[in-house]
């Protein structure tokens, strides 16, 4: 049993192929990442371990604009210069908010690339939530699917390119996406 363990333990590792890097986002600066907006919001840096180095910015504009807009930008390293592989932008007659603590990295379609997925809320001049967006990031294409407060989250909106994701990549968003609390408290 012990020899089963340890055997499991191993090959966990060989597999743990992605990698999060936390730094303090001042650490980030427009002279290294020009991100578009005026202020970022939010910043992961994730890699693919011996392959690829990423960094996703959400930015926004200025405080209490109306309407909103907000960028997400994926920066890969490339020759050590950071370089945007692609770039997503939000409009919103109201407020946009990133939720940060709502995201997750893998490798799912296993090219040795990063695929990142994380969630953002559309809501009205008073904060109450109007809409939940799924933004997947897999190399230089964006993936998103959203649901509306409206009918009580029970339709879902597909990009149209997410039906030319792959099976598994396809398989593992919409796996997060239906056990995602859709409903901002």
């Amino acid at each position: 049993m012990k020899k089963v363990l340890i055997l499991l333990l191993f090959s966990n590792i060989l597999t743990a192929q992605i990698s999060n890097v936390i730094r303090n986002k001042d650490s980030y600066t427009q002279e290294v990442f020009p991100y578009k907006g005026v202020r970022a919001i939010q910043i992961d840096e994730v890699s693919a371990v011996g392959n690829e180095d990423n960094v996703f910015i959400f930015s926004k504009i200025e405080k209490n604009a109306n309407p909103d807009k907000m960028y997400f930008q994926r920066f890969t390293k490339v020759n050590d210069k950071w370089i945007v592989k692609s770039i997503f932008e939000v409009n919103h007659s109201g407020i946009i908010s990133a939720w940060g603590s709502r995201k997750a990295f893998g490798d799912y379609n296993k090219d040795k690339s990063v695929d990142a997925l994380f969630i953002y809320g559309l809501y009205d001049a008073d904060f109450k939530q109007q809409s939940v967006h799924l933004i997947f990031s897999q190399k230089d294409q964006f993936y998103t699917i959203e649901s509306s407060v409206s009918d009580d989250f029970k339709t879902d909106k597909f990009s149209s390119n997410f039906k030319s994701l792959d099976a598994e990549s396809k398989k593992q968003v919409l796996e997060y996406w239906g056990k995602l609390d859709k409903k901002d408290k």
